[in-house]
């Protein structure tokens, strides 16, 4: 009851799989696969514009009105998917002939990231990795996967394309802004493991909180590999043994209390 009260939570000490990542640079870009360009049906003069750059629009839904050159009569342009116009290019007054791109609809329900991975990394890619992808408006990381490496190299940049494609149905993922990435390319396996916030630093060296019968004990330990999550312990910590897992610095604090108290 007092560890729930304290905030300390305790875990088992024992094997884990460390993540080795590969950080990577990115851009959301609209998904190519779910996106239409729209063109007038028979050329004329446009009498009407609907829709502005940024509207939701559904399928069906007016988007212009032209008024054709043979018949004369007028017609609308409508919208073949349901999505978001990414781009306009029609003037009231205007003549537009069937070979014009008048609109562009994506559906932004998922979205594309393209990161740029410099050559000597690009080695380490493979379809199907996971990747964990961050957004500048979130503190929550969205798993996907690479679904694509381009098999041409970026001129200008000397990189490589690399594609994941990511669920966007709340917005979050805009197209145009840039992103981060960890791609994860393997996997190491340890003996015993624990959570990064278990390990705390006591006159520079790293220690954890072992729990006891009667309450914890500080153990200094040497570590190893480590990931976002968890850290190998190469000594000091044998599998199984109970350790403070979060909020463990409460336990480093308590220690430091006593001395603050001296005269």
């Amino acid at each position: 009851e007092a560890l729930k009260k304290s905030g300390i939570q305790v875990e088992v000490a024992g094997p884990a799989a460390l993540k080795k990542k590969l950080k990577v640079n990115g851009k959301i870009t609209p998904n190519e696969e779910r996106m239409v360009h729209v063109s007038p049906r028979f050329p004329g003069i446009v009498k009407s514009i609907s829709k502005r750059l940024g509207d939701l629009v559904k399928t069906g839904e007016a988007l212009a009105v032209i008024e054709s050159n043979e018949s004369l009569q007028p017609y609308e342009v409508k919208s073949e998917i349901d999505g978001t116009i990414i781009k306009r290019d029609i003037a009231l007054g205007e003549f537009v002939d069937t070979s014009k791109t008048i609109f562009i609809i994506a559906d932004l329900s998922n979205v594309w990231v393209d990161f740029s991975v410099y050559r000597h990394e690009s080695e380490n890619l493979r379809v199907g990795q996971k990747v964990l992808i961050q957004s500048n408006e979130s503190a929550d990381k969205i798993e996907s996967t690479i679904s694509y490496i381009s098999p041409f190299g970026l001129e200008n940049t000397q990189t490589t394309l690399a594609r994941a494609v990511v669920p966007n149905d709340n917005g979050q993922f805009r197209p145009g802004l840039f992103i981060n990435g960890d791609v994860i390319i393997g996997e190491a396996q340890v003996v015993v493991a624990v959570k990064a916030n278990a390990v705390q630093t006591i006159e520079d060296k790293p220690i954890v909180f072992i729990q006891t019968g009667k309450g914890f004990e500080m153990r200094e330990v040497t570590t190893g590999k480590r990931d976002h999550e968890r850290v190998e312990i190469k000594s000091g910590v044998a599998a199984g043994e109970k350790y403070a897992a979060e909020n463990s610095f409460l336990l480093k604090s308590e220690l430091a209390r006593p001395e603050a108290g001296e005269e």
